[in-house]
């Protein structure tokens, strides 16, 4: 019964690609290859499960949100209850926090090449140079910002784009109640049209979604809870499928300067 396999083997597959006694090099490759794609075929497949919870009942807001793969915790954070403007201004804390140390790793290393080129050429930028440089800089960063005409023609694939990722997105639970009035009534029934049409875009009416205009003044609150899960699968096909967009393709030229 072996005879056959061993025959459609020698005609299919190049018998140098399997040698009679496997060396342990060619073993370990195996070996490594056949771990890796298991591992991506785990990572694209298996989906990541995501948890969100957050409410608002006068000023104060708190929730929190998890991101779990095959039960492992991989991330989780819990916003304990506070107003709305201190959440904000912890938010900014952090990314100013962030762009100042990376402010500071720029000067240091843009100090530490004037440095080194200083002690080679025993010769110091002057103040021509620093002008120079400063005004290439300026023209570097307006090099990635997009113009208003790109964005707009890269518009419709970018919404083609979000709705697909939105498509990867699978609800396992979704609760929502939401009250909230703006100054105008007129706009307040015209934003609650606009959620009551999103709701319907995504197929949400079978979920426990409830949606209450308050006509009286200003207010918003409620609360959200939803447990989802995605595959990256989709997300990459997604990504793959934008790409694949003249427009976005020249956007992205444009902001990494390419043009």
């Amino acid at each position: 019964m072996q005879f056959p396999f061993h025959l459609m083997a020698g005609v299919l597959i190049p018998a140098a690609l399997f040698p009679a006694t496997p060396s342990p090099a060619f073993l370990i490759i195996s070996l490594l290859i056949i771990l890796v794609s298991i591992l991506l075929v785990t990572l694209l497949f298996i989906p990541f499960h995501f948890s969100l919870n957050f409410s608002k009942y006068g000023p104060l807001i708190q929730g929190g949100y998890r991101i779990a793969w095959l039960g492992i915790t991989l991330k989780k954070k819990e916003i304990l209850p506070q107003s709305g403007a201190d959440l904000l201004a912890s938010i900014l804390k952090k990314d100013s926090t962030i762009d100042e140390e990376e402010e500071n790793d720029r000067k240091e290393e843009k100090a530490k090449l004037t440095a080194e080129k200083g002690e080679e050429g025993k010769v110091k930028p002057d103040k021509g140079t620093e002008i120079e440089d400063s005004k290439g800089e300026r023209d570097h960063d307006t090099e990635r910002s997009p113009s208003p005409g790109t964005l707009l023609n890269a518009a419709p694939a970018i919404m083609n784009f979000l709705m697909d990722l939105l498509k990867t997105i699978a609800f396992e639970k979704l609760s929502c109640r939401l009250c909230f009035g703006l100054d105008d009534p007129a706009d307040t029934a015209v934003l609650s049209g606009y959620l009551w049409s999103v709701a319907s875009t995504l197929g949400l009416f079978r979920a426990n979604v409830f949606i209450e205009p308050c006509f009286e003044g200003e207010r918003l609150e409620g609360v959200f809870e939803a447990e989802l899960k995605t595959r990256l699968i989709w997300i990459a096909k997604a990504v793959i499928n934008a790409f694949r967009e003249k427009e976005i393709r020249s956007l992205i030229r444009e902001v990494a300067g390419w043009n």
